[in-house]
């Protein structure tokens, strides 16, 4: 039989990652990484404004991150489609050097020079970027993607990737979970009947998610994460370290130069980055400061063993959340049969130690941790229209539910629910007689509302008390709300507001208050406390 022609337009295998991004096509079957305009496999997810008013993308932006850091956008992931009242983007506010302000509805935005910028725009300049790449080097017109997502990303954060996919010009056929993308990479016709799990330590997010593999189907069976910790958190472990340490020497916090502050941090994950391979590295940035009219330098070995012990506890949060995600269906972990790495904090070697005493086996050294899942995500784009096309069966990594009684969230949509799936329930009546119904909206795993995210509004007519109401998931983990309208009988109902309810406004400004009122151990002394160390409380 011969093989299947090759598409005409081929559907991008897109990695949308918080430090880089990666795009794959399909030849003849074979997935394969599209070069940059640089020559290098990987873009940096970064987007500057020059001091002449241009817009930068990848390598080019970030090169002059040290010397414009208040108009240089990285770690975008870790604010997209996240409202700006959130606990999370109030925290980060006071670490990155760019302005995170408001956007008109809500959400959070950057600001470049005078302009504001929503979080899609940001990131579909990136995605626009490796679409004019990927013509290029193919030398014809691509407009279809599959754009990977961590498996913890709420609603809100995957509506806002698809919409920044569209930005870019692109038509985004699939969202796809980035461990489930990654085991397509590494099962994809070869007729495996296998347990594996997918450990995904990238830039700024850590996932991990259980499978079951038969033959091209791809059975999600349990999945876990946290969108806050990822190698970021690893080199701003690194960045404290060398604060606390020049402060000790010198009595001065480089905190408060961005300049020096950004330098540190290119110098932290460089060295991290060398203890990958060796032993003992020294961070060694000349002239960063000067004090009464002297110049200070700042050299600091660092050992591979120091590092260890300054990101232990991260390690240990990883393996926590896998531990909880085995539990959740009843396995163990020697009842895995191979272990996929992905993402490039994965490649530390107390990651890869541990995984060895955790699980009785070492990962599997035959996927690369920085293109599988673009890799992965082609080759799923490559296959949905065909007879032979891949199955996959993934799951809710994180509850959906309602406001209920006492201000706790009223789970609708449970955890590791297999999608795509409704479910039903009927309209309470409205808060106050004669008034609309109102729902809000939430995602996250605590019955506290401050710990989980505000996904938006729903306004119904008092009318519909007591009528149906669906909650729907589609193959991309989408929702879509329908209710039993009394005059036209089922319908669709967008989310009518996306202002932040009061009582979550109020909860976070508690938490955020308690938060900052607590000493931090060891810090005191040091004006400011520095830009870190709070956040990691």
């Amino acid at each position: 039989m011969p093989p299947p022609a090759a598409r005409e337009k081929p559907i991008l295998g897109i990695d949308l990652g918080t430090t880089n991004t990666c795009v794959a096509h399909v030849r003849n079957r074979i997935p394969r990484v599209v070069p940059t305009d640089k020559g290098s496999l990987i873009l940096p997810s970064v987007v500057a404004l020059s001091e002449k008013g241009d817009l930068l993308v990848g390598a080019v932006a970030r090169d002059q991150m040290v010397t414009n850091p208040q108009n240089t956008i990285y770690g975008a992931k870790r604010l997209i489609g996240r409202k700006f009242s959130s606990k999370v983007v109030q925290e980060l506010r006071s670490y990155y050097a760019y302005q995170i302000v408001e956007g008109p509805q809500g959400e959070a935005a950057v600001k470049l020079g005078n302009r504001v910028y929503s979080l899609p725009e940001i990131s579909g300049m990136v995605l626009g970027h490796l679409k004019k790449m990927a013509e290029a080097f193919l030398g014809r017109i691509t407009t279809e993607a599959v754009i990977s997502v961590p498996a913890y990303y709420n609603d809100n954060q995957r509506q806002a990737v698809k919409e920044a996919g569209r930005l870019a010009g692109f038509e985004v056929k699939r969202i796809v979970n980035e461990p489930t993308a990654a085991a397509l990479a590494y099962g994809f016709n070869r007729g495996l009947d296998q347990k594996i799990l997918v450990y995904d330590l990238g830039g700024g997010t850590f996932d991990v998610s259980v499978l079951q593999l038969s033959g091209n189907v791809f059975e999600v069976l349990a999945t876990g994460g946290d969108t806050f910790l990822g190698g970021v958190d690893f080199d701003n472990r690194i960045i404290d370290w060398v604060l606390d340490a020049f402060w000790e020497q010198h009595k001065v916090d480089l905190a408060t130069s961005p300049i020096a502050l950004q330098r540190i941090k290119n110098g932290a994950e460089t060295a991290k980055i060398d203890l990958t391979l060796i032993p003992n590295v020294t961070i060694d940035l000349p002239y960063i400061e000067e004090k009464k009219g002297k110049p200070l330098d700042l050299r600091m070995p660092l050992s591979r063993g120091q590092l260890n012990d300054l990101v232990q506890d991260l390690v240990d949060r990883t393996f926590s959340i896998c531990d909880r995600v085995l539990e959740e269906k009843g396995l163990r972990p020697d009842q895995i049969d191979e272990i996929i790495l992905v993402g490039g904090q994965s490649r530390m070697p107390l990651v890869q130690e541990k995984l060895l005493t955790h699980f009785g086996r070492p990962p599997r050294k035959g996927v690369h941790p920085d293109e599988c899942v673009a890799l992965g995500a082609a080759l799923l784009g490559d296959s949905l229209d065909k007879i032979d096309a891949v199955t996959l069966v993934d799951v809710l990594s994180m509850p959906i539910g309602i406001l209920g009684a006492q201000g706790r969230m009223r789970r609708v949509l449970d955890k590791n629910l297999a999608i795509p799936a409704t479910r039903s329930f009927r309209l309470p009546p409205p808060r106050e007689p004669g008034q609309p119904i109102e729902l809000d909206i939430y995602q996250g795993e605590s019955d506290e509302l401050v710990d989980n995210e505000f996904l938006g509004s729903l306004r119904l007519p008092a009318a519909a008390t007591g009528r149906r109401i669906d909650f729907k998931l589609d193959e991309e983990c989408l929702l879509k709300v329908s209710f039993d309208d009394p005059e036209k009988g089922m319908r669709e109902v967008s989310f009518a507001t996306r202002d932040t309810p009061e009582v979550l406004r109020r909860a976070v400004a508690e938490e955020l208050a308690r938060r900052q009122g607590t000493p931090q151990p060891g810090r005191e002394e040091r004006r400011g406390g520095g830009l870190f160390g709070w956040l990691r409380r």
